[in-house]
């Protein structure tokens, strides 16, 4: 199936780079590519929201060491890594569907379908392929729910795309970003980035303040001073590592839309 559809794929970047050099020679002859060119130009900026909800749960580190007469704990540097990798890696998959110059595949990757009596993914039930910058056709594996998937494209908030059938495929014209536009994209990411990082530094507060008590012998004899202390270090450096790793994420998309 893989294989299957990675021949689609390239078969349909081919067809695009044939239809590109036919467009040169042939002048101001009508072609779909013209049809591309007149493509009404994306100016909206919709407001990014962060989708993934805050759990309240990943700022509460169980020490034990209380009445239940568990033995006491001290955050572990494992535990705290993954906790805020949740994070980034949810601010990450929320950047998916925000496309800058040129669209990927992945721009609809956080479209949800009504179908078979439920919400799911649309590349569960479709591929995708960028034909050329200004357009994408999606092919559902089951033609029942062409109209759902269209449907839902036609609906992705703020990207202003209006898809049509055609023959069985979904065409759908990709409006283009005008750099002004895209500024104002980087911003907002700048933004969703720093709550982020926020949460990050949370969790390691959260985590900290457990650390402290053992500092403090208020944990119970388990837990000595230097346990705390390399406890400390730990969690000071699992923190830079991860906000270097979401610092590195934010960095990657702002460049892919701002690239012409």
């Amino acid at each position: 199936m893989g294989k299957h559809l990675k021949n689609l794929d390239e078969m349909a970047h081919e067809k695009y780079r044939k239809n590109k050099k036919n467009n040169k020679q042939q002048g101001s002859n009508t072609t779909t590519n013209d049809i591309e060119e007149s493509s009404p130009t994306l100016e909206h900026v919709p407001e990014m929201t962060f989708h993934h909800q805050e759990d309240e749960n990943e700022t509460k580190f169980d020490h034990g060491g209380g009445t239940d007469e568990s033995a006491p704990t001290l955050p572990t540097k494992q535990d705290v890594k993954d906790r805020m990798m949740k994070v980034v890696h949810a601010m990450e998959d929320s950047f998916r569907s925000i496309r800058g110059a040129e669209a990927s595949p992945e721009l609809f990757d956080s479209v949800q379908v009504k179908a078979y009596g439920s919400m799911t993914p649309l590349n569960v039930l479709a591929q995708v392929v960028i034909t050329s910058p200004t357009m994408a056709t999606i092919t559902c594996f089951d033609p029942d729910t062409t109209n759902a998937v269209r449907d839902a494209v036609r609906d992705m908030a703020g990207m202003n795309f209006n898809p049509r059938i055609e023959e069985g495929t979904i065409i759908v014209p990709i409006p283009r970003v005008s750099m002004e536009t895209r500024k104002a994209i980087v911003k907002q990411i700048g933004k969703v980035a720093e709550s982020t990082r926020q949460r990050v530094r949370r969790i390691r507060r959260a985590a900290q303040d457990v650390v402290k008590l053992g500092k403090d012998g208020k944990l119970g004899p388990g837990i000595s001073e230097d346990d705390a202390f390399r406890a400390a270090k730990d969690i000071d450096a699992v923190t830079e590592e991860c906000i270097k790793v979401l610092n590195d994420v934010v960095e990657k998309k702002q460049e892919s839309i701002l690239t012409v």
